[in-house]
């Protein structure tokens, strides 16, 4: 079974990058196709790993 948004059952979602990467140019092009998202320098315990294409919802 697919992973699915659980805010709108979508499947088309990303992986969320969390930390500052040490190179763009080598995620660029999976940035572009929306494999993953930025998900910004500050990372947490309780930082999200999903977020929705379609509603950009994130969760766990």
């Amino acid at each position: 079974m697919k992973r699915q948004c659980p805010n709108c059952k979508s499947i088309n979602h990303a992986k969320i990058l969390w930390g500052l990467p040490a190179d763009m140019r080598e995620i660029e092009e999976r940035l572009d196709r929306k494999e993953i998202v930025l998900g910004g320098c500050i990372v947490t315990n309780h930082d999200p790993k999903w977020e929705c294409n379609d509603c950009y919802h994130r969760w766990r």
